[in-house]
């Protein structure tokens, strides 16, 4: 499954828009450093949800060294929130038997005042929804560190928001990332 995974990831890179690949490597996501969380709230409570299963592959312009495109790929089933009654109810509202996966592919990626600015496309719950976010970044030797956070909304997605006491959860999802890539 996991050479599949990978296999998956490297098509979708190369379906990118064409690249010069005599100068550029592929990276691939560390899943031991790599993390990612969103945060919900409700009226009575908040709550928090971390993915350690990160996968995915980025590509690396060595000539200018500086990321090109990123692809990241999660299992709905991976989000851990401490409370297994919570994440099964989650599982159910996030239909995570139609729709399991949660992807990201950027279609491209500068640097701006010490930033990278990730312009992408996420395919979560069927629907497919433009997205730029800014991120921090570290690049040490052949090691690049992306972080930082930006917030979804649910119902772009076409997902009913869960309620508790006939009371919706706020529509609005904080997400926080730590991406590891290397060699």
């Amino acid at each position: 499954m996991k050479y599949n995974l990978i296999f998956s990831l490297i098509i979708i890179l190369s379906s990118f828009s064409k690249l010069s690949y005599c100068q550029s490597d592929q990276l691939r996501v560390n899943t031991n450093e790599s993390y990612i969380k969103y945060f919900g709230n409700h009226l009575l409570h908040s709550w928090e949800g971390t993915n350690n299963k990160v996968n995915g592959l980025a590509v690396l312009d060595t000539k200018n060294k500086s990321l090109q495109k990123l692809a990241i790929l999660l299992y709905v089933r991976d989000f851990d929130s401490q409370n297994s009654g919570r994440d099964a109810h989650a599982l159910e509202v996030l239909e995570a038997l139609k729709y399991p996966e949660i992807k990201f592919y950027s279609e491209s990626i500068e640097i701006e005042n010490e930033n990278l600015i990730i312009n992408g496309i996420f395919d979560f719950h069927g629907k497919q929804i433009k997205k730029t976010f800014s991120a921090s970044y570290k690049n040490q030797d052949s090691k690049w560190i992306i972080f930082g956070e930006f917030k979804l909304t649910p119902t772009d997605f076409n997902i009913n928001l869960p309620s508790f006491l006939s009371i919706k959860m706020e529509d609005l999802l904080e997400i926080k990332y730590n991406i590891e890539l290397d060699t």
